[in-house]
């Protein structure tokens, strides 16, 4: 380098001032250039001061100026009523929730172009929707109301027994042998679903207390149960047209997955001794997942739980009367013969000679001694066999449950 360079370089006081600009000049264009280069191809993002560019048209990567604000609105598709509340999603990203009356929400900054909207609200079938920004800068998305509603966070369905509550709008007054219609549901669902948790907790959720000790139901056995009520305003129940009553038309179609359908209906007046009254409790289907039901009112415990033994747990009645028989392997509480009432005993070392056949004897000279070929084992008081008392599930029984709650999907939903 000739000592020109050197001395232009480190700013010789004998160059002119022309020299001296031409060189800074020189300089600065190329430290300009080659920033510039940096930006482009990604490796330095500038703030919009930090370089001059006389030209306003040219693109400067990092800086995304072509924005606008972006309104949800998220309504009931039937009742056009605005949904506060609901979760919003842009583009997979969680932006807020709605609200006021009309389920509003502003998104501020949407860049321009195809933008996906999800929207999420308990009760509600999510809704997706595609919009445009800026062509579109407000979108209405309408929402579904459920049929079924889970009363908590459930679970996967094919881990879980499904129970649906479903509401009836008729009771029965046995006193004056007539079905009533009631509003007591349809005209306030809050009463319904307090029935229903109530129902949840002082006998799901409490039902080691009602197992026999000795045998015991899995450690995590609160948590095999998923919990919904069913929930349309147009449609009810009927608990009272046919032995385990009347679900609504298209139920099964509006929760496919449920395992166990409950008719809750809100009370029996008087006292069910038999015809001509309507029963109290009926079931219909032996265990969960083949479309299982059963009628119960809500402010009878011992009754649901010997409802509840049939339907959800499969449990065959052991007092003798009017009823289905059959020997309900695995792990019965109902056996064909005394043999095998016996060996059952025997293997799950049980006292056998509690082994006896189903019967009863007449209360009184016209009534008939009743007697079926089966046999049991549970001694009394015994909850299949006294419907109306706070009886417990015994050894077979509760053996029986625990296989159904070990077992969850045998059925390969």
């Amino acid at each position: 380098m000739s000592r020109y360079k050197v001395s232009a370089i480190m700013g010789n006081p004998r160059k002119t001032n022309r020299e001296k600009n031409l060189l800074f000049l020189f300089f600065n264009d190329w430290c300009l250039v080659y920033l510039l280069i940096l930006a482009i191809n990604g490796f330095l993002v500038l703030p919009v001061t930090a370089i001059p560019v006389d030209n306003p048209s040219v693109p400067i990567t990092g800086i995304s100026a072509n924005s606008s604000d972006l309104t949800i609105i998220v309504r009931n598709i039937d009742s056009g009523a605005g949904i506060a509340g609901a979760r919003v999603y842009l583009d997979g990203g969680f932006e807020g929730t709605t609200s006021g009356n009309d389920g509003r929400l502003i998104i501020l900054s949407v860049s321009e172009g195809p933008h996906s909207i999800r929207v999420i609200k308990r009760g509600y079938m999510e809704n997706v929707k595609d919009v445009t920004v800026p062509a579109e800068r407000q979108a209405v998305v309408p929402l579904h109301p459920l049929k079924v509603i889970p009363t908590g966070d459930p679970g996967p369905v094919e881990e879980r027994i499904d129970i649906v509550f479903v509401p009836s709008n008729t009771q029965y007054d046995c006193t004056k042998q007539q079905k009533i219609q009631t509003d007591y549901y349809s005209s306030n669902e809050e009463n319904f679903r307090n029935d229903v948790n109530n129902i949840i907790e002082k006998n799901f959720l409490t039902l080691d207390a009602r197992t026999s000790k000795t045998v015991g139901l899995p450690e995590n056995f609160q948590n095999l149960f998923n919990f919904y009520y069913y929930s349309d305003p147009g449609e009810f129940a009927d608990a009272f047209n046919g032995c385990a009553g009347t679900l609504p038309e298209d139920f099964w179609d509006d929760a496919p997955f449920t395992d166990v359908a409950i008719i809750i209906y809100p009370k029996y007046g008087g006292t069910y001794k038999g015809p001509p009254c309507e029963p109290d409790g009926c079931a219909s289907g032996l265990g969960p997942g083949v479309n299982s039901w059963f009628k119960t009112p809500a402010t009878i415990g011992p009754l649901f739980i010997h409802e509840a033994g049939h339907s959800v747990f499969g449990l065959i009645d052991t007092y003798c009367g009017d009823s289905y028989y059959t020997q309900n392997n695995p792990d019965p509480n109902v056996w064909s013969s005394q043999s095998e009432c016996i060996v059952s005993s025997e293997n799950n070392q049980w006292e056998f000679t509690t082994c006896r056949q189903i019967a009863q004897p007449a209360k009184n000279e016209i009534a008939q001694t009743c007697r079926k070929d089966f046999w049991r084992y549970d001694p009394d008081p015994d909850i299949m066999a006294t419907p109306n008392s706070w009886a417990k599930f015994g050894n077979a029984s509760t053996l029986h449950i625990r296989y159904i709650l070990e077992n969850i999907n045998r059925w390969n939903l």
